[in-house]
């Protein structure tokens, strides 16, 4: 549907040097500039950078899946992401693009989603990110939560009251001194860790909070956390994954578990264990044992090589778009959606969608069938 004028700045299509027209708003390029700028630093009257919660208009990521927004406050426009401004600032500038792309930003018919597909297709043809077409995979890395396993029940309450029980000196602190305390802590860091990347280990939010509340352990950091997991977590296995391993582990494909979570890649391994998983896993890592979390293209990257693989020879598979199939095209792996909602198509667009693992295995027979 063509609105005929740029929701950012309302001039009239006829006003602008191109209108990139989108079913839900327009934007002009002019604004895109300026949306750049603004989300680079610069201020803009009547421009900023928002946080709150409301979803960008174009592709639906929230600041909480680590994106800024920009927003015309004057104009009460929609809000824009980063990721978006991005590739429509690389539809408009950059030299790497094709003379077909140049050309579709040029054609006032071509709509933005259009262009960003042409983009994505485009860099991946100019750059060391993810190859169109699905290869049959040098190593498989997985993501734990909702792909793996699926929480059943996370009791935070539970977790606390038994790290209590171990303490040494409680100095009589309940359950609740503690939440007051993790409330507060992740009120203050929570926004932060997801636009940073960066991960803060359990560990240290443990010793923290209790160091805080004069708390004191006669164990380890690492019994002290795996203690905490023990008493709060509760999985289930993904139906059709053991089957999927075995036929992984018949054709001597690797396989590694690549999580964002705070808790260490040991405690995954522990929880795996329990499931009986583990041993399919040669590397099972955290961001925790990194500091960084995904989409951080390195992550993957460390698994495949960890691995023994080029990471373009690896596929990931997740469940979620930014953090798993983003993250994994960047760093250049194929990305397989393992969405088992059904949801309606978004971009990124991964290199294929399963909504099962018993599909996730039809894929993997008919990418070995096909060579």
């Amino acid at each position: 549907m063509s609105h005929g004028y740029c929701a950012y700045c309302k001039r009239a299509a006829e006003d602008v040097a191109r209108l990139f027209e989108d079913q839900e708003a327009s934007i002009c390029t002019n604004c895109v500039r300026i949306c750049q700028d603004v989300l680079d630093g610069d201020t803009v009257s009547g421009w900023m950078v928002t946080t709150s919660p409301q979803r960008c208009v174009y592709c639906g990521r929230r600041p909480s899946e680590g994106v800024q927004h920009c927003i015309n406050v004057t104009n009460h426009s929609p809000r824009v992401c980063e990721r978006c401004i991005e590739l429509l600032t690389e539809a408009i500038t950059s030299k790497s693009i094709s003379e077909e792309i140049r050309q579709l930003v040029e054609d006032p018919h071509v709509s933005t989603s259009e262009i960003e597909d042409a983009v994505q297709k485009a860099l991946r043809e100019v750059s060391t990110k993810a190859p169109d077409q699905l290869s049959p995979p040098q190593a498989v890395t997985v993501d734990f939560g909702g792909t793996i396993l699926s929480t059943v029940e996370f009791d935070l309450k539970a977790g606390i009251n038994r790290c209590l029980e171990l303490a040494e000196v409680s100095n009589d602190c309940t359950v609740q001194d503690v939440m007051e305390i993790v409330q507060e802590l992740d009120y203050q860091i929570q926004e932060r860790r997801e636009s940073s990347l960066f991960e803060i280990p359990v560990i240290q939010r443990q010793r923290l909070i209790y160091d805080t509340l004069g708390v004191h352990f006669d164990i380890s950091p690492e019994d002290l956390e795996l203690a905490f997991w023990d008493a709060s977590m509760r999985f289930s296995i993904e139906p059709g994954i053991t089957t999927v391993l075995d036929g992984l582990a018949a054709r001597d494909i690797p396989l590694a578990v690549v999580s964002n979570s705070g808790f260490r890649g040991e405690v995954l391994s522990h929880e795996l264990e329990r499931h009986g998983l583990a041993e399919y896993f040669a590397v099972i890592i955290s961001s925790a044992d990194y500091g960084l979390r995904k989409p951080h293209p390195f992550l993957y990257r460390a698994s495949a090589s960890l691995l023994g693989v080029e990471i373009v020879n690896s596929w990931h598979v997740g469940n979620s778009r930014y953090y798993d199939v983003e993250g994994a095209m960047t760093a250049g792996a194929a990305a397989i959606y393992y969405d088992t909602e059904d949801q309606p198509p978004k971009n990124p667009k991964p290199h294929a969608t399963v909504a099962s693992w018993i599909d996730f295995q039809k894929l993997i027979e008919r990418t070995f069938d096909a060579i």
